[in-house]
């Protein structure tokens, strides 16, 4: 086994499936496994299963199936590698030169988060210098000095300094253009204060750009004005929809409540006044996509702060369509309901500057914490602002509302769900809510792709031939019982139709030659083994349930091989009937009675293998009379119905 393969078995043997799912949504304990409604399609009862004992999940529903790596590549669009690495984070095991030498697998060119680690680095170090005097100047005017070291801000110097840089470290030019570093020759973040963008690990993935002050250039020139801050484009390491400001810290401070705000500086004034759940969406609303990232970690819910100005109200209600279908509880703060009627940043709330009284400062603080424990759920913040809007008191208003509500409706996913909220809404309205429901149905449903509705709901997967079944079972024996394969060879009885299974048999020998004997250990194996191989992964989940269901699979193995035997015979056996039936016709005794001997001796030849491996205690009841088709075989007794050799369909 290489170190590849190896540090995927430790890592999977020091991660509790159970506990990583866990993190992310309840399980409940249903017989031997636990269960959930399926994160991956849209359901009313669960069909999501996590088997403890083999550290595998399988969704009835929908068919996936896989591991703990499965689990993070499905769950948070991650690569195999990036799964693996989060992983080994997690169970503290070394990944040095595991990646050489793996073709696909390994990282191609240089490594981009270092690179822009680098760069953090060189601004940090500029902050600190001479030419970074009028960044900290403005740093101490909005008390946010303290923030300098924990959030690694910096200071971009003015055109030329970071090539220089670059050259001299060796960094790669296409990263730096990538993160909008560097933009047909010109460094775009010249004479900027820096914000390091991390990812929920910590990495460094992009940058944000505040104008200073003073700073040459920060003016602008003539009629044109330099935007006020500048963020990195997207680029393979930073997607704007899955990127929070300020969440990595947040994690590490142990929040379950997440504060989502519009700007850096908020987050860090907020952090620095002990609000250490404040996040902040990059250049975007916050948005479903989010909202599924931060599941695992905002188990309290989420509070989404907004100016009280007319651009905040437009956000805050365009925050309920988003989020409609959000599994956390999503509430609102208006930050100028609360604030002396004035809008102001969180920053201006909760920083102390210099020569302030602190009590005045510890008096804001507490009226933000007031704000923040008081937000609103989202349907009510909806509703007061609709109401600033529109005169209810009005027909033609009231039907404006309706419409408008159930235009939301219709984004609503889940059934019950969106039975609740049609109540809420009508006793919002002063409506019956059947008449509201009626308004609902003459409104199309949003096509599938539709950006403000969850995952659109899957369509089942496809139901397996019983050919395709019962090569699957002869699978879920070997499974259930591992020694059964030392003496099984399942080409000297058939070829099997499925590649996958056949796959997956050859990966089973392999585990129990390294002594992978018990059902939960091979299983273990089997996952890690096909983790990168969706096709498998499905095939081997299906496989991993059946296994569960098998009384005997000893005695089951010996009538699905039975089965399969006659299916690779039933060519033979079809050409020698109507040969049979051409020779009766044409009155040749001779020729049908060598005939009718070939014909037996082929169904005879289907049982010997299939008796002795059984016990003697179940053997086979004797073959029927010929009919048509020739002697029947009974099926072995007690075996399971899902494994009986009648299964098996002729050619």
């Amino acid at each position: 086994m290489d170190r590849f393969e190896e540090a995927k078995l430790r890592i999977k043997e020091a991660t509790d499936l159970v506990a990583l799912i866990e993190s992310y949504l309840p399980l409940k304990q249903r017989g031997r496994n636990l269960v959930a409604l399926c994160p991956f399609h849209a359901e009313n009862s669960p069909s999501f299963s996590v088997n403890r004992e083999g550290q595998f999940f399988h969704c009835f529903g929908c068919g996936k199936s896989g591991d703990a790596f499965t689990w993070l590549m499905e769950r948070d669009g991650l690569t195999f590698r990036e799964a693996m690495e989060v992983l080994a984070d997690r169970a503290g095991v070394p990944l040095e030169g595991v990646w050489k030498g793996r073709g696909e697998e390994a990282r191609k060119g240089p490594d981009p988060y270092a690179a822009l680690a680098e760069v953090a680095r060189f601004c940090q170090v500029a902050l600190a210098g001479q030419d970074g005097e009028p960044a900290r100047r403005y740093l101490e005017g909005r008390g946010l000095l303290a923030a300098v070291e924990p959030w690694r801000l910096g200071y971009h110097p003015l055109q030329g300094a970071l090539v220089r840089f670059a050259r001299e470290r060796q960094l790669p030019r296409a990263v730096l253009e990538e993160a909008g570093l560097l933009r047909n020759g010109r460094e775009s973040f010249a004479g900027r204060l820096m914000f390091p963008i991390e990812d929920e690990r910590g990495r460094t993935v992009g940058f944000g750009g505040r104008i200073v002050p003073g700073v040459p250039g920060s003016e602008g020139d003539g009629d044109y004005k330099p935007p006020k801050y500048l963020n990195s484009p997207e680029s393979p390491i930073f997607n704007k929809r899955r990127v929070l400001f300020g969440l990595h810290r947040a994690k590490q401070a142990g929040q379950r409540r997440l504060v989502v705000m519009e700007g850096y500086t908020d987050v860090i004034a907020c952090h620095l006044a002990g609000f250490t759940g404040a996040v902040a969406s990059l250049g975007t609303a916050f948005t479903q996509d989010h909202a599924r990232m931060v599941e695992r970690y905002a188990t309290d819910g989420l509070v989404l702060m907004f100016d009280g100005d007319r651009a905040g109200q437009q956000a805050a209600e365009r925050a309920l369509r988003e989020l409609v279908n959000s599994r956390l509880p999503v509430r609102i703060a208006l930050v100028g309901d609360a604030q002396d009627g004035a809008a102001k940043d969180p920053a201006d709330v909760v920083t102390q500057r210099a020569g302030e009284d602190p009590e005045l400062v510890l008096e804001r603080r507490a009226r933000f914490a007031d704000l923040l424990d008081g937000a609103e759920d989202a349907l009510a913040v909806w509703f007061r602002l609709l109401r600033r809007r529109l005169d209810l008191s009005q027909a033609v208003h009231l039907e404006t509302a309706a419409r408008e509500c159930a235009a939301v409706l219709a984004l609503v996913a889940e059934p019950v769900r969106r039975a609740g909220y049609l109540q809420d809404m009508a006793r919002h309205l002063a409506v019956p809510a059947p008449t509201l429901e009626r308004l609902l149905q003459k409104i199309p449903r949003p096509r599938a792709d539709a950006k403000a509705a969850v995952a659109a709901p899957a369509e089942p997967p496809r139901a397996p031939s019983a050919l395709e079944r019962a090569e699957l079972d002869l699978l879920a024996c070997v499974l259930a019982r591992p020694l059964l394969l030392v003496d099984l060879d399942t080409s000297a009885d058939a070829p099997l139709g499925s590649a996958a299974v056949a796959a997956l048999f050859a990966m089973a020998t392999d585990g129990v030659a390294i002594g992978r004997t018990v059902t939960a250990d091979l299983l273990k194996y089997l996952f890690v083994r096909v983790a990168d191989v969706p096709e498998l992964r499905t095939v081997l989940g299906l496989a991993a349930e059946r296994a569960a269901a098998i009384g005997d699979p000893q005695q089951t193995l010996a009538g699905l091989r039975q089965g399969l035997l006659r299916r690779r015979d039933e060519p033979r056996r079809r050409a020698l009937r109507e040969q049979l039936q051409q020779a009766l016709a044409a009155g040749d005794r001779a020729r049908a009675e060598e005939l009718q001997r070939q014909l037996l001796a082929v169904h005879r030849a289907d049982r010997p293998f299939a008796s002795a491996s059984r016990p003697a205690a179940a053997a086979p009841a004797p073959a029927g009379s010929a009919g048509p088709d020739g002697p029947g075989a009974a099926p072995p007794a007690g075996a399971a119905p899902q494994a009986a050799p009648d299964e098996v369909p002729p050619d």
